[in-house]
């Protein structure tokens, strides 16, 4: 019972000490100037996730944008400035490899007797 007391209320003291909480959020309701931002430097990329942090009413935004394989996530602070910017690429797959026969050896010469014929 003791470990299960102590466990709560580590959890309760990070919480509270903490206090960060991160909301899914949709692209319309980014801050103006960040979807300005995002018009401007990442043309061509999609917004995939929106997120509003708040962290002890310091409030940030963080966006995933995606092209193609490439995918980036961008930190905004209050005021809309980029503080983060984390490019990241879908992992590559490996290339088949065909395997290679093996190298012939040559076989050992076979010995002939000299006479080819039995004797009578």
């Amino acid at each position: 019972m003791k470990k299960v007391l102590v466990t709560f209320m580590v959890a309760l003291f990070a919480t509270v000490v903490l206090g960060q909480t991160k909301t899914e959020i949709k692209p319309i309701n980014l801050p103006k100037c960040v979807t300005e931002y995002l018009i401007q430097k990442m043309k061509g990329f999609n917004i995939d996730k929106a997120f509003k942090v708040d962290n002890k009413g310091e409030i940030t935004y963080i966006v995933t944008v995606t092209k193609g394989k490439e995918k980036r996530t961008l930190e905004f602070d209050k005021n809309c400035k980029n503080v983060k910017n984390f490019t990241t690429a879908e992992p590559k797959k490996p290339e088949a490899v065909t395997p290679t026969p093996p190298k012939p050896v040559p076989l050992p010469p076979v010995k002939t007797s000299k006479e080819t014929t039995p004797k009578k």
